[in-house]
C-alpha cells in the first residue's frame, strides 16, 4: 500500500517504495535533496552545468540499480556519492585540459592535408560520429551539420547550456581521437 503524502514518510520508506519502483517515491527523494546537494556540490565545483550533471548521474544510477543497490541512510549516501562524482569530474576535467593541449599540437604534415580531399574527411567524421553515444552524437549533429545553436539544442533536451558544451567538448575530443588515427593509415596509405 502506497501512502498518499509522500512528503511525510521517511527515506526509509520511501526507499523501500523506490526498490519496488515506484517513481513517485524516487521523485519525492528527488525534490527532497535536490536543492541541498546542488548546494553542496556547487560549492566544490563552482560551475553550474557541471553541478547539475553530477546530481543527475547520481540520481539517475539510484534509479538504475534500485532493485540491487543496498542504501542504509540516504542522506549519507547521496552526499558521499555526489561528492566523490564532483571530485571525479574535477579530475577529469584536469586530464581533459591536458589532453586538448596535446592535441592540439598534432597535426598532419602539409603533404598529408593536400592528399586528403573533403569526401575522405567528411566519410571519415561521419563514420566516427556513428560511434558515438546516441545522444553526443545527435548534439554532436546538431550543432556542427544542422547548426542549430548550443541554446536550440539546451531547449530541445532540457539540459543546460553546459551539458551541451561538455557533450559537444567529449564528442569533439573522440572524434579527434578517430580521425587522428584515419588520418594517420591515410598517410602512410597514400606515402606508399
Amino acid at each position: 500500500m502506497i501512502p498518499k503524502n509522500l512528503e511525510k514518510i521517511s527515506d526509509t520508506s520511501l526507499l523501500i517504495l523506490v526498490k519496488e519502483g515506484n517513481e513517485l517515491a524516487f521523485r519525492q527523494i528527488y525534490n527532497r535533496y535536490w536543492h541541498p546537494l546542488y548546494n553542496y556540490a556547487l560549492n566544490i565545483l563552482e560551475d553550474k552545468g557541471l553541478t547539475e550533471d553530477t546530481i543527475q548521474e547520481v540520481f539517475i544510477k539510484i534509479w538504475t540499480n534500485r532493485e540491487t543497490t543496498q542504501i542504509e541512510r540516504l542522506k549519507n549516501y547521496l552526499f558521499n556519492a555526489v561528492r566523490n562524482n564532483a571530485l571525479l569530474k574535477i579530475r577529469d576535467n584536469k586530464f581533459s585540459a591536458l589532453n586538448e593541449q596535446i592535441v592540439s599540437t598534432l597535426s598532419l604534415t602539409p603533404e598529408g592535408e593536400q592528399k586528403l580531399n573533403l569526401e575522405d574527411l567528411t566519410f571519415l567524421i561521419e563514420d566516427a560520429a556513428s560511434h558515438l553515444p546516441e545522444k553526443r552524437r545527435v548534439i554532436f549533429i546538431m550543432s556542427r551539420l544542422q547548426n542549430y545553436s548550443i541554446t536550440e539544442i539546451a531547449d530541445f533536451f532540457n539540459i543546460s547550456h553546459r551539458s551541451v558544451e561538455n557533450q559537444l567538448y567529449l564528442a569533439s575530443k573522440e572524434l579527434r581521437s578517430v580521425l587522428r588515427k584515419s588520418l594517420n593509415f591515410l598517410v602512410i596509405f597514400w606515402n606508399i
